[in-house]
């Protein structure tokens, strides 16, 4: 995923561009840095030369605050979050984070050598997009902490790596604060043998969230879920994922405790791998008894060679 390199200079003015992307650069913002942490390339295009900078956070403190500037992020670069203050505090609000390239040669960061290792994305209108993220240290307390509005994750890869069993170990948290977050056509893996206490975890009472059309195929403690609810967030989509939790004997992908959620959640597919029977409301979707929500069409599996069953069960 990413823009390609050929659009991502033709940005550099502040006249936008329309791309099959969409508009990439509305009238007014700019190109704030590229970031390529082995620097200057042969043949790198002179704006991209005079504006080249070696880390996300170098980009980000070029942005002007509320204006919807880009930090574009080369083929082949990569760092490391190693504290939850580096990347934090050179944040500014508004500000696109684009990865430019696929597979092998994305951007890549990696949450590593600390617990305390995290993003925490505490400004507004924030969107990262086409990047790669990696765990690369056991027991990271949560690679992403949002507490800003607005927040958008599109189109990145995220290898959940090596998180430990420990049930404080989340990949991302929705905290108080992250209403309206969009989190949606990301793909998220890991071996099947490394799992984390959580995936997405939804932490605060926060309004019109979007989780959608994501591939979510990772472990994740078998009762905590990929995506779980631990706080009363309203008018919440959850649409159209595909969402298999690897651990040994899961039973649960999306969980909604004992909270006042309000929402609905359809059209996701799912897969866990406990070997009872598929129960409506407590397999694949564990439902809280206070949550309030409604569930359109998921099907979910847990035998091989068989279609999954509708769950929780149709309204008669």
């Amino acid at each position: 995923m990413g823009i390609s390199l050929q659009d991502a200079q033709q940005i550099g003015s502040n006249a936008g561009l329309r791309t099959q992307y969409g508009v990439i650069l509305p009238p007014g913002a700019r190109v704030a840095a590229y970031v390529r942490s082995t620097g200057l390339q042969s043949g790198d295009d002179a704006f991209v030369a005079t504006n080249l900078v070696s880390s996300v956070a170098l980009g980000l403190a070029r942005c002007r605050a509320g204006m919807g500037d880009f930090v574009v992020c080369l083929p082949g670069h990569a760092e490391s979050v190693v504290d939850g203050t580096t990347f934090s505090n050179a944040l500014q609000a508004g500000s696109r984070i684009i990865g430019v390239g696929r597979g092998s040669n994305m951007p890549t960061i990696t949450f590593s050598t600390a617990a305390g290792a995290q993003w925490l994305v505490n400004k507004a209108d924030v969107l990262i997009a086409g990047m790669k993220f990696v765990v690369g240290f056991v027991g990271i307390n949560s690679c992403f902490n949002i507490t800003g509005a607005d927040f958008a994750f599109y189109n990145n890869e995220f290898t959940t790596g090596v998180f430990s069993l420990g049930v404080a170990t989340v990949v991302m948290t929705l905290s108080a604060g992250a209403d309206r977050a969009d989190i949606s056509a990301n793909i998220w893996r890991a071996p099947s043998n490394v799992a984390a206490g959580d995936g997405i975890l939804v932490n605060g009472a926060i309004d019109s969230l979007r989780v959608c059309d994501n591939e979510m195929i990772f472990p994740a403690t078998g009762a905590n879920g990929l995506l779980r609810f631990a706080a009363a967030a309203t008018n919440f989509k959850i649409l159209r994922n595909t969402m298999f939790n690897s651990q040994a004997a899961s039973v649960a992908c999306i969980v909604f405790g004992a909270v006042a959620a309000t929402g609905q959640t359809a059209y996701n597919n799912i897969q866990v791998l406990s070997t009872g029977a598929m129960v409506s409301g407590t397999t694949g979707i564990t439902v809280g008894a206070t949550m309030t929500g409604n569930f359109y069409q998921n099907f979910v599996a847990n035998d091989p060679r068989t279609s999954g069953l509708l769950l929780p069960t149709a309204d008669t």
